[in-house]
């Protein structure tokens, strides 16, 4: 056999044992990359990270992900996801609130998303879904398409600085109070160790959600008390 074919057929032979390349999905990358997220927090995230969970070289899920942004977004997309929407139901407002509620669930399974949502993200086919059934909500409303938007978009802003609350207290303990107590026993803080005294130590936190959401709507006009 000429050198040549024989150099030809090494090289099929090469292709043959290596296989075919693997392929991916935008879909797979994104759920990657939430698991990730969940099990070691964003800061774990990378297109590096994700391409080692999967198994390849980072320079192939580029074919799939233009950026580390571009990854983000396909993240918060794919726990939009979650949202169950057969389950809306009453006037606007409850129906708003029971998204909100939800959200609220879901930014506590994801501890990362919180922060992310208040960010500017470019919308996925799930995050769209999520739009159109919350416009829904408010199409018997008088509210401008501007108007519902950020309505929409304000109840996002309330939800996710909620739970960014709710999680930093979380992690707050036990630490933070220890050296509250601390702070409290040297007497520096007087009306503050009243309150604090006077507080009702098993707050309702759902309540207090609802109350915040439903404030907002009534406040803004939106609804009437």
């Amino acid at each position: 056999m000429p050198k040549q074919k024989k150099q030809e057929a090494g090289a099929t032979l090469e292709r043959s044992a290596r296989g075919p390349k693997p392929s991916h999905s935008r879909e797979k990358i994104a759920r990657v990359a939430v698991e990730l997220a969940d099990e070691r927090g964003l800061d774990a995230v990378s297109i590096r990270a994700v391409a080692q969970q999967i198994g390849a070289g980072a320079a192939s899920l580029y074919r799939y992900v233009d950026s580390s942004d571009q990854l983000l977004d396909l993240m918060v997309d794919r726990v939009s996801g979650e949202y169950v929407f057969d389950e809306l139901a009453g006037s606007p407002e409850e129906q708003l609130l029971a998204l909100a509620a939800q959200g609220r669930a879901i930014m506590h399974t994801h501890r990362w998303l919180a922060p992310l949502v208040q960010s500017t993200r470019v919308p996925g086919p799930q995050t769209l879904h999520y739009l159109e059934s919350a416009l829904s909500a408010l199409a018997g409303t008088a509210l401008s398409g501007t108007q519902k938007l950020q309505t929409i978009a304000m109840l996002t802003a309330i939800t996710s600085a909620f739970v960014i609350n709710e999680l930093s207290q979380q992690d707050a303990q036990p630490r933070g109070v220890i050296e509250l107590q601390q702070a409290l026993a040297s007497g520096q803080y007087p009306l503050l160790t009243a309150a604090f005294q006077q507080a009702d130590p098993t707050v309702d936190q759902d309540g207090v959600f609802g109350s915040l959401i439903r404030n907002y709507l009534r406040g803004a006009g939106i609804f009437e008390a």
